[in-house]
């Protein structure tokens, strides 16, 4: 049977990059970003500007048989700018709900953040029937995607999935070796649970969701019951056992 295509946006990216090979055999692929990728494992590169809606529909145009988006690009900076935010984190998210809608596309999954909940105090776990509460423009910008993927989903046919995705650490072994970064550990997703987590959010036929993606730490800024029971996540790790490190409750 033909493979569903997906279109990976920011594919030169830590998490791209680690999603590519894990999928390949399951789907046919385009990448984008605004630079190659160092690795594309065969599939088509196009380098585009999400902020240039007509770079992006000249890849829907050349590939009419996309079924779903991982919009992964973005300026991810906590302290990014308005000036950055607005063209990449604002308008090139707009750029990407509406070409994948024009162009029929089945499915959005965006990349939300942490951020946008972040706002929330020290100590409490959100759950996603929660409000957002971005403490910074950049959480306050993914928290928009996540409205407007809502938005589409309830009124534009595709369906869409938000992920509220934790700290990322470029190799697993950061958590053990970045002793600065303990404080973080309530927030973490190792690059395995990531996987699954994707496995887990392709395979969904839901039309909507929200979800906290980190792994099953023991103490857990995010809530991730949902993303267990509704999207069958099931994550195998926690950063605190990997980092050797487990806090006294003040410190979550």
């Amino acid at each position: 049977m033909p493979k569903d295509k997906v279109l990976i946006t920011g594919a030169a990216g830590t998490i791209a990059q680690l999603l590519i090979p894990r999928i390949q055999d399951r789907y046919d692929m385009v990448l984008t970003d605004q630079k190659e990728p160092t690795e594309t494992h065969g599939f088509p590169y196009i380098e585009s500007d999400i902020a240039d809606i007509a770079s992006l529909q000249s890849i829907f145009n050349a590939h009419s048989d996309i079924h779903t988006v991982i919009h992964l690009a973005a300026d991810i900076r906590i302290s990014a700018p308005w000036e950055s935010l607005l063209p990449n984190n604002i308008i090139g998210v707009y750029n990407i709900f509406e070409t994948a809608r024009a162009a029929g596309c089945k499915r959005v999954i965006y990349a939300s953040s942490i951020n946008s909940v972040d706002g929330y105090g020290k100590g409490i776990q959100v759950n996603t029937n929660m409000p957002v509460a971005p403490a910074n423009l950049y959480g306050a910008s993914k928290a928009w995607g996540e409205a407007l993927g809502r938005y589409y989903a309830d009124f534009k046919e595709m369906a869409v999935h938000c992920l509220r995705i934790g700290w990322v650490t470029e190799h697993d072994s950061d958590m053990i070796q970045n002793k600065a970064q303990n404080d973080l550990l309530h927030m973490t997703i190792t690059h395995r649970d990531l996987m699954k987590f994707f496995d887990a959010c392709l395979a969904s036929e839901l039309n909507f969701g929200i979800w906290h993606v980190i792994s099953d730490n023991f103490y857990k800024r995010l809530d991730i019951s949902d993303t267990k029971e509704q999207l069958g996540y099931e994550p195998s790790d926690d950063g605190y056992v990997l980092s050797g490190k487990i806090p006294e409750p003040e410190h979550f």
